[in-house]
This record gives C-alpha cells, sequence and structure tokens, in this order.
C-alpha cells in the first residue's frame, strides 16, 4: 500500500477514537424488552450537548458519548419507575442494562425531566424540544435537526427520521411553502425554533387518519412566541466564459396567516431551476379516494440541470401564497410562467437487422425548440368543524411548443435532407372537490370530484428533396415534398367517488365505494401533401381521422380491513362495467363487458422499523383514444401509425412483495421488492420494416406477456461510515410481430452497485460509487451490453467560511467489440464569511470539455448508436446575498 494512503486510513481511523459508545439494553422485571424506551445522556458540566437514544424492539440502545465528558444517563418508560446513572470519562463503562420496575400509575405520555424541557412521545408523534440538543451557534434549523438523535439531513435538504423520509413539511400545523423539506431546513432561523414534531402515519385531515391507512411521514415546527413572523430568500448574479450567465432570486416571507413567496431563474448553461420542494409548491393535486390523478403540467425535468443540448436558454418565474382566515378557512394559489430556448444535435448510425435493399442509415440532426409555459392554481380548505372537512382546487394552464428540425439522411441506396417542423397550442383546466365527515366513532364517509379538460391543437410538417414514405403515401411530383398534419384533440376526464367508512370493530373495518369513471375524447386529424399553390387531401389514401370516444367505468367496491395484532389484511373486490362506444366516420363500435377486480394486501409490521408488504390485484384497462384511430397518422418522416377499433380491455395481474428494515440500533437498512405481472392478451404495436420506412399498427393478440423485477439494498453505518450495496434484476417475455412474423422475445436486465460514503464535518466528506449494467435483447437476433459507471463526489470546509464541492462521472459501455467511454467532472468553490449575508461562488461544469454522449439502443429490427452533443466547458463566478 502507498505511504499515503495509508496515512490517510490512519487519519480517519484515529478520528473513531474521539467518541466512547455505551451499549445495553432496556428490560422489564420479566426480562422483556421496552421498546421506544427514551435513554438521555445529560452532560455534567461543559457546554456539550445532550445525548439521546431510543431502544429498539429488543429493548437494544446505543450512546455515542463525547470524550473525557461526564453523563448522567437516565431512561423513562410509560408505567414503569425511571432509573438513572452517572457515566465517569474517568472509569468508562461501555455496556449497561437498564430493568425498570413497573409503577401503579399509568402514565398518558412520557416526560423526561431535566433543567432543559421535556421529550415527549406520543404514539405515533416524536416531540424533540431543540433546546436540549444544541449550543446555540446555530444558524438555520438544518444545523439544529443534524444535532437531534435519529435524524439525517443530506445536501440536498431531503430529511430523515429513524432511516424513513420525511414527506410533509409543516410550521405550526400548516403545511409549510408546498410542503417540501429543502426550503425549511435551509432558511428557518435557528433561533425561531421552540419544538420538533415528527409524525407518523400522517393525514391532513386528522379525524380520517384511522381509515386512510397513510405511510406519510410528517414534520412540524414549532416556533417560539415571539418568533413567528420572518422574511428570507437570496439574489444571486454569475458571469462566465463564452458568455453564460444565471440570475436567481428568491424571496419568502411567513407570518402564522400568510405566507408569501416569489421565484425567478434566468440562465443560459442548462443549470437546474427547480428543486423537488419547488414542484410540492407548483405541480397539481391529488386524491387519496380516486383511481388516478393526472397533472396537468411536468415540471421534474427542471429539478436536474439539462447539458445534454448545444446551447440552452430559460426563463422561470413563479409566486404562490397561502393565506388564514381563522383557523376555518385556509386559501392557496400560485401563478407560474416559462420560456425555453434549445438547440440540439446528434449523430445516429442505425443497423436494420431485416432483410432489406437498405442495411444501414446514417442520420445527421440539428435541432432547435422554444417552448412556453404559464400556469395558475387556487385552493380552498375549509374545516367546518373538527369532524368535516371540504376542499376545493383549480389549476388551468397554457402552453406553447414549437420545433424545428433539420435531418439528412445517407443510406447505401440515396442521400435525403428533410426539414420538419412541429407546433402545439395547448390548454388545460382540472378541477377537484372533496368532502370528508366522521358521522361518529364508527361511520365515516368521504366524497370525491374530478374533472380535467383539454384542447391541444399540434400541426407536423415534413419536407425532403425526394419522394418519402411512397409505400404508403401516393404523392404528387413537386420540386419539394410537403406533407402536412393538422390536429384537433378535445379530452373530457371526469373521476366521481363516494367512499363509506364503517368502522365495525377494533379490528374490522369494513369500507363500501361507488364510483364512476368517464374518458370523453374528440379526435381529428387531416393530412394533406402542400403543393405550391394548393394541397391534395391524403384521406383517398386512408390518411384522417375523426373519432369520438366515450369511455365509462362504473364501480361498486366492497373491502373488508381486518387488523389482528401485527399484521393488517385487506380482502377487496370490485365489479366493474366498462361501456366503450366509439365513432370514426361511418363506422360505429360498442363494448359492454363487467369484470370482476379482486384485491389483496397484507403488511405485516414486525416492529416500528421492519415491515413485510404484500399486494396482488388483477385489473382491466382500455387504451386511450388514440389507439382506437383506425386510419393512419403520420408519425414522423419515416413513420406511418394505425390504430385499431376492434381492441378490447387489457386484463392483467399485479403481484408485490416488499420488505423493510431500519435499525438505528446497528446503523443498518434493508429495502428488497419482487414485482410480478402478467397479461394473458396483449395489445402491441406490430411492425412492418419497408427500407427504412416503419409502419406501426396496434393489434390484440392471446400472446402472454411476463414481467419479472426484483430490487434489493443494504447499507450499514459504521460510525461516520456508510457502506452500501444493491442490486436490481428484470426479466421480460413477449412476442413481437415484426414483418408479419411472430418473434418470441427476452428481454433482461441486471445491475449492481456498491457505495461508500462518510459523514464527517471537520474533514473532508466523499462519496463513492460503482455500478455496473447488463443488458440482453433475445428474439430473430441476440444482443447483449454492459455498461460500467464510476462516481466519486467530495465536500470540503475549510479554513473559515470556504466550501469546496466536486463531483466525477466516468462510464464505459461495451457492445460486441465496441468499447464506448465518457467522463465528467464538476467542481465548485464557495467562501461565505461567518455571519455575512455575501457569498462569492466559483463553479466550473463539464471540466474535461466533454463534447459529446453515446448511448447504443436495440430492438427486433434494428440497432441504433448515438451521439448527444452537449454544452461545452462552463466557468460561472456568482455572488450572492442572502436574507
Amino acid at each position: 500500500m502507498k505511504p499515503p494512503i495509508l496515512i490517510l486510513l490512519l487519519f480517519f481511523f484515529t478520528l473513531q477514537l474521539q467518541a466512547q459508545t455505551i451499549t445495553g439494553t432496556v428490560k422489564d422485571q420479566n426480562e422483556q424488552p421496552l421498546e421506544n424506551t427514551n435513554v438521555m445522556a445529560k452532560p455534567l458540566g461543559g457546554k456539550k450537548g445532550m445525548k439521546f437514544a431510543i431502544a429498539d424492539h429488543l429493548g437494544r440502545y446505543k450512546l455515542e458519548l463525547e470524550k473525557e465528558t461526564d453523563y448522567e444517563i437516565s431512561v423513562s418508560y410509560i408505567g414503569f419507575v425511571g432509573e438513572k446513572i452517572t457515566y465517569s470519562n474517568e472509569n468508562p463503562i461501555t455496556t449497561y442494562h437498564f430493568v425498570l420496575q413497573a409503577q401503579e400509575t399509568q402514565l398518558d405520555e412520557i416526560v423526561i425531566e431535566y433543567d432543559y424541557q421535556p421529550v415527549i412521545v406520543k404514539k405515533d408523534t416524536l416531540i424533540y424540544d431543540v433546546a436540549a440538543f444544541v449550543n446555540g451557534n446555530e444558524r438555520k434549523l438544518k444545523e439544529q435537526l443534524e444535532k437531534l438523535p435519529g435524524v439525517e439531513v443530506s445536501d440536498n435538504g431531503q430529511v430523515k427520521v429513524q432511516g424513513k423520509t420525511v414527506t410533509q413539511f409543516m410550521v405550526e400545523g400548516k403545511s409549510f411553502f408546498g410542503g417540501g423539506t429543502k426550503i425549511g431546513v435551509e432558511n428557518i432561523p435557528a433561533d425561531a425554533v421552540d419544538k420538533v414534531e415528527v409524525i407518523d402515519h400522517f393525514n391532513e385531515v386528522a379525524h380520517m387518519k384511522e381509515v386512510s391507512g397513510s405511510d406519510e411521514l410528517a414534520m412540524n415546527i414549532k416556533l417560539k412566541e415571539d418568533k413567528k413572523q420572518f422574511v428570507f430568500g437570496d439574489l444571486r448574479l454569475g458571469y462566465g466564459n463564452n458568455k453564460y450567465y444565471e440570475t436567481h432570486a428568491s424571496l419568502f416571507y411567513y407570518a402564522p396567516k400568510i405566507n408569501w413567496s416569489a421565484f425567478l431563474n434566468v440562465n443560459n448553461y442548462g443549470g437546474q431551476v427547480l428543486d423537488y420542494g419547488d414542484i410540492a409548491r407548483f405541480e397539481g393535486f391529488k386524491s387519496l379516494y380516486l383511481k388516478s390523478n393526472n397533472s396537468l403540467i411536468n415540471l421534474y425535468n427542471y429539478t436536474t440541470p439539462n447539458t445534454n443540448v448545444t446551447e440552452n436558454k430559460n426563463q422561470f418565474l413563479a409566486t404562490d401564497f397561502r393565506y388564514s382566515f381563522g383557523k376555518r378557512w385556509d386559501v392557496k394559489a400560485f401563478v407560474l410562467a416559462n420560456k425555453n430556448w434549445i438547440r440540439s444535435q446528434s449523430d445516429q448510425s442505425i443497423e436494420y437487422l431485416q432483410e432489406n435493399e437498405i442495411s444501414f442509415e446514417n442520420r445527421n440532426t440539428f435541432g432547435k425548440a422554444k417552448t412556453s409555459l404559464v400556469s395558475g392554481r387556487i385552493s380552498a380548505d375549509f374545516r367546518q368543524n373538527k369532524t368535516t372537512n371540504y376542499s376545493y382546487n383549480f389549476q388551468t394552464s397554457l402552453s406553447n411548443n414549437n420545433r424545428n428540425n433539420s435531418i439528412q439522411t445517407q443510406n447505401n441506396l440515396r442521400e435525403t435532407l428533410f426539414e420538419t417542423h412541429s407546433k402545439a397550442d395547448n390548454f388545460a383546466i382540472a378541477q377537484l372537490f372533496e368532502y370528508q365527515k366522521t358521522f361518529n366513532k364508527k361511520h365515516k364517509g368521504s366524497f370525491a370530484f374530478n374533472h380535467n379538460y383539454s384542447n391541444e391543437k399540434p400541426t407536423y410538417q415534413w419536407g425532403a428533396d425526394q419522394p418519402f414514405l411512397g409505400e404508403y403515401i401516393p404523392l404528387q411530383a413537386a420540386d419539394f415534398y410537403l406533407l402536412q398534419q393538422v390536429e384537433k384533440v378535445q379530452n373530457n376526464q371526469i373521476q366521481t367517488s363516494f367512499k363509506h367508512f364503517w368502522i365495525a370493530g377494533k379490528r374490522h373495518h369494513i369500507y363500501t365505494t361507488l364510483g364512476l369513471n368517464a374518458n370523453l375524447t374528440k379526435l381529428h386529424s387531416a393530412s394533406n401533401q402542400l403543393l405550391e399553390n394548393t394541397s391534395q387531401s391524403l384521406f383517398d389514401a386512408g390518411f384522417g381521422n375523426d373519432l369520438d370516444y366515450k369511455l365509462f367505468n362504473s364501480y361498486l367496491g366492497l373491502e373488508y380491513k381486518l387488523l389482528y395484532k401485527k399484521l393488517t389484511t385487506t380482502f377487496g373486490l370490485q365489479l366493474n362495467n366498462y361501456n366503450l362506444h366509439n365513432k370514426q366516420i361511418s363506422d360505429r363500435r360498442t363494448f359492454n363487458e363487467w369484470f370482476l377486480e379482486p384485491t389483496v394486501t397484507a403488511i405485516y409490521d414486525f416492529n416500528k422499523s421492519e415491515s413485510l408488504n404484500f399486494n396482488y390485484n388483477l385489473t382491466n384497462d382500455f387504451l386511450d383514444a388514440n389507439s382506437y384511430a383506425n386510419r393512419y397518422q403520420i408519425y414522423s418522416f419515416n413513420s406511418i401509425y394505425q390504430g385499431n377499433a376492434l381492441l378490447q380491455s387489457l386484463r392483467y395481474h399485479s403481484l408485490n412483495l416488499r420488505y423493510s428494515k431500519f435499525n438505528l440500533y446497528q446503523g443498518s437498512s434493508i429495502w428488497a421488492s419482487i414485482n410480478y405481472n402478467k397479461q394473458n392478451n396483449t395489445i402491441r404495436n406490430q411492425v412492418q420494416v419497408t427500407n427504412t420506412d416503419l409502419f406501426y399498427q396496434t393489434v390484440m393478440t392471446n400472446n402472454p406477456d411476463e414481467r419479472v423485477s426484483m430490487y434489493g439494498s443494504f447499507s450499514q453505518r459504521v460510525k461516520k461510515w456508510e457502506f452500501g450495496v444493491n442490486g436490481n434484476l428484470s426479466f421480460n417475455k413477449y412476442v413481437q410481430n415484426t414483418n408479419n412474423i411472430d418473434i418470441p422475445t427476452q428481454s433482461n436486465n441486471q445491475s449492481i452497485g456498491l457505495s461508500v460514503k462518510t459523514f464527517y464535518k471537520e474533514i473532508p466528506t466523499f462519496r463513492i460509487g460503482y455500478n455496473k449494467s447488463f443488458s440482453q435483447l433475445k428474439s430473430s437476433y441476440d444482443n447483449k451490453s454492459t455498461a460500467d459507471n464510476l462516481s466519486f463526489g467530495v465536500d470540503y470546509k475549510f479554513l473559515k467560511g470556504f466550501v469546496f464541492k466536486g463531483d466525477y462521472n466516468y462510464n464505459i459501455s461495451k457492445y460486441n467489440t465496441s468499447n464506448i467511454k465518457y467522463e465528467q467532472a464538476n467542481v465548485s468553490l464557495e467562501y461565505k464569511k461567518e455571519n455575512s449575508p455575501w457569498l462569492f461562488m466559483i463553479q466550473g461544469n463539464n471540466l474535461f470539455n466533454t463534447g459529446l454522449i453515446n448511448n447504443i439502443s436495440f430492438s427486433n429490427f434494428q440497432i441504433v448508436n448515438s451521439n448527444t452533443y452537449i454544452l461545452p466547458r462552463v466557468f460561472l463566478f456568482s455572488v450572492q446575498y442572502k436574507l
């Protein structure tokens, strides 16, 4: 081993000796473990913080104590007499077993009395008094949470408590700017925080918690009486090489009655615009009582940098607010606007596997795109009393998308230059109404109504200097061949659900559901060849659709929920009627079918941090309107699609088995899942390959489709180190029809990953990960590939106020005899003087100036080797002012 590496390892090992560890158990006089017992270690003298542990289901606890510090260690548990011991650092003990004696008086809650405020445990709620664990030097909530036992805060603001991720973040019982954790933990002033509440199985409507089956974990911040109003935000300006720039501004105002925020981001280097907390504020709404919920807008593309383009300019502006009209009324609203300009370039080498005159094709694509979006939402929540709630949500969006591509193709027969253009104007609205009522201790009810409306008007054009799609389109001779397809799609989706919850006994629940889903779509498309002074309709050639699609699904469901000790089992049976009406020009089709759809859910909780879940359901589904449009549609310059008016319901079985375990005592976490899906009848697109032209047609067959996937992960925490391993397997068997030949096909994927992380504060923390994946496609031609990915990240706080961050990725893909390598690195250096609002940062993206990334994909009829050109090296100097 090289000396520098040995010295580094000795250095990290030495750090492990800076803390003393005491372990043991907490049991009653009958040697029964007392799960969730609080074990507190109060330092005797000095300014050291409180240490805290919670006994696991076996009664085990582990305390990490500061070196050269004496402690008073106390335990307390409901219904038992507490016990205290003194820990001396001069004569340290490593093990101590507490035995608690039962007391006659039963308490409703645990109160551990010290000079500090108490720590309280109630059923699903754990309450930390922050003052007991901090030293007063913390500036933001994040620094306080990191000192609470069992709480972890990641660099991106995600919070975990005892291994479970916080999914709802609140202040004073109200959702804090959308409910994401990042905004709150990084901005709430530390001196304003009084207590931190962690609530498991959280439901926003408290009186419905017993029947909701929620697995949400919420964190609620209680503020000090004189600190319940504050402002925070930041302004950042950056400029770099090649005229790259960024302007970012955010402003937040919090008061008990009103929350208001404004957000602006303008950049031209593909930088991240939003984080997942922002998504919770700006996206759509969902209901627990409906089968599905559709979001009008998709903002997840903005949560990661988009550098796989040659130019990317983005402008994003948003504002939102919440106002409380007393304790009963809450109103929330937001408005956002976004514009995006992109240039892209890619090369493709395509090998056609079917017997054709053309065996290969090379494509060079240059693209320009401009998109714009405006969206707004308003929501109102009314709490009539403790047992009655109403809520209404309304959202609308307007979007415009323009794209132009220049595509140069070359094969062994000819060269062609294609020009394509698309434009789409879309309008959509969505509304959701919910009513929830508790009638008495045994009966509860809910009603939900959801309506989505969309109106889309896309127009597509494809042009070339030579005839194309000649096998399907009778083109008239011209100097330049130009095809146009104009579409109009109007869609209404309606969902209603009445649900009654009968709590027949402590262990027996019976739920009844009556509902209706409706999907009403009008789809019109017209295809033409545009000539010099006129146009030629392609209707007589089989193009153009005028479809009126109506699908009604009414259902009646019955569920029986059995709660027996640690096992919760739900048996459900739903009677569904599917009524489908299709009218395509003069052709009318009607399907009316009844189905029974059973569901089984079983959850076995070994303890609060270990569970086994099983789910099974038999489901029927119909495809959307476009799949029933049985006249031709142009999909691209080399592909045609035809739907099928005779399609019926798709029936499939789904099974899922999940196991999870988090052990705070051992510092380990395990997650495993198995999924199985089977379709006895299958709906797929069969493909006809003619030279480079592709004709897709949706067909329904009796060929089965089976999918099996397995995933597992394990992590182990050792002091300030965490080691992890994960693996994934997936197998898919189906039949693909290509050129009128049924081809049995298997698509398999496997991967394994290893990772190491450190969690030091005073020295560099790093992350190392390695992942290897394998892919195989077995059909008329067998193909396989492998990929290796090595990643490294480092965070280092040094001197006073400097922070260095870096990440490195190395990828190598192997296909046949080809090895394709790709690597990228990004770094940033920040400086912020203590207690100063100013921050200065230099960041570098794509340090190696990698010009492109490569990807290989294969199917039954072609192998595609793609190169995507990416943004060059970017250096940016930024100045930030933080309120």
